[in-house]
This record gives C-alpha cells, structure tokens and sequence, in this order.
C-alpha cells in the first residue's frame, strides 16, 4: 500500500509514469527500522523484484520480495503492530499470548503484488491515473511476513507539471482479506508530493498517510526524500529516505531501487 504511492511519485520525477511501450525490469533493496509503538525494534529488509509491461495508456506490474524480518512477531510488514494471534509467529514456539510476544528472526518470500493502471487523457495539462492494486498472499504467515489473507484496492491519483515542477497527489481504499489470525479493517490512505527537475536528475519529497489497520495499531505517517537518476534511454536509479512520525511507521528506512527498460 505505501510503496505503491511512492514508486509511482518516483516514476513522475523522471518523466517515465506513461512511459514508451515495452517492459520494464527493476531490482530494489530497502531497509526500515522502528519499535511501531512496542518494547522491540523491529527491523525490516526486503530485496522486491518488479516487472512492468506498458501498452498506450495502460500500464500492468507485478512485484515479489524476498524479506528478512527480526522482531516482534506482533509487527507485520505493510500493517505494523498488530494483535498476531498465531502461535506459530517469530520467536513464539507454538504458544499462543501475543500479550507475551518473543523477538524472533525469519526470512523467505513476501507477498506478490500485482496492480493494473490507466492513464486517462484530460484533454488538458493535468495527468489522472486509475489503478487497481490486487496482494496475492504468498508471504509465509507462520513466520510473520504477511496476514496469509489477499488484499484488493483501488487509487486515484493526479499530477501536474509547472516548467520544471511537478505537484502530486492521490488517495485511495484497500480491501484488507480475512485472516486466521490478525483481525484487520479495510483502510483508507493519501498522499502529497511535489518534485524538482535539477539537470538530468530528480530530487523531490512527498507525505504519506494511511488509516490504521486494526485497533491495536496506529495510523501511518511518514516523509520520504527521494532522488531519481536517468541511467540510459530507459533505466533509471532510485534513492530515498523515510522519517516515520507515528508509531504506525517505522522511526526510519532507506532503499533504492534500479530498473531497465527493453
């Protein structure tokens, strides 16, 4: 939910969101670290690989990670602390307190997340695209890296160039699945950003908000800082920062992401 705002924020700094037909491959790595309100830090670090096929005035995604998480088994990447009623969670050896929660260590796939775009045309210098975001739960759930349950959604979002400047923003609803373990509520979520043309670099920033998922987390609320580098006609290198400022966010990440076109 979050990354899907930010990569596209990415996306528009380089002047690649409609970008030429073909398919696109990136790589990424992203670090994230915070006690989202809990006795535990909880570290993050998850390796996405994404492939994107672009045709007029559709574009069609997948992206699968590999993560590594060491913390709270309560804290689950894209919902942050959580009740995990799953005995089978990081570091509980099969007993079931989330009350009691043990600091544990797991790695393997996380969950694949598919979305399609289209880019309508306004007629006029402001871009709107609509998207629908589809999370297959590939993630193991007995070690905390997902919910076990698929997710829907669907997002809105505009932008406009002012010579050089780029405003942004959009919204949008997620249909959290029904889990075994982890009672979560659908959530509402929007954003704002703005970025710079500097050469033939980006730098740009850009604020997050999301609803809390459950009644024992917190709403999400960070900053990002990004650059954004050309490397070719169709590749580009990505690098950011985030400052999470509730306890729904992790205290801090970095990552980058790197990516072809052919």
């Amino acid at each position: 939910m979050k990354r899907s705002a930010f990569l596209l924020a990415l996306s528009l700094a380089v002047g690649v969101v409609h970008a030429e037909d073909g398919f696109n491959l990136g790589v990424g790595a992203d670090y994230s670290s915070g006690d989202y309100g809990t006795d535990t830090t909880t570290t993050i670090f998850s390796v996405p690989v994404t492939a994107k096929y672009n045709r007029g005035n559709w574009t069609w995604k997948a992206s699968l990670p590999w993560m590594r998480v060491d913390g709270d088994p309560n804290v689950v990447p894209g919902l942050g602390s959580v009740t995990n009623n799953n005995p089978r969670g990081r570091g509980r050896g099969g007993i079931v307190d989330p009350t009691q929660p043990e600091s544990g260590t797991a790695s393997g796939i996380g969950d694949l997340r598919l979305s399609a775009t289209y880019g309508l045309d306004t007629g006029g210098p402001l871009g709107v695209d609509l998207t629908a975001n589809f999370k297959v739960a590939t993630a193991d759930e007995d070690k905390g890296l997902g919910t076990g349950a698929n997710d829907y959604g669907v997002a809105v979002d505009l932008y406009r160039d002012f010579n050089r400047t780029l405003l942004f923003g959009g919204a949008g609803y997620t249909r959290l699945g029904a889990s075994d373990y982890i009672d979560a509520d659908s959530v509402f979520n929007t954003n704002v950003g703005a970025a710079w043309k500097a050469g033939k670099a980006s730098f740009g920033a850009m604020y997050d908000w999301r609803e809390a998922a459950t009644e024992a987390s917190d709403d999400r609320s960070e900053v990002t800082g990004f650059v954004a580098l050309p490397t070719g006609d169709r590749g580009k290198l990505q690098l950011y920062a985030v400052k999470g400022l509730s306890d729904g966010s992790p205290d801090w990440g970095v990552g980058l992401n790197l990516s072809a076109g052919f």
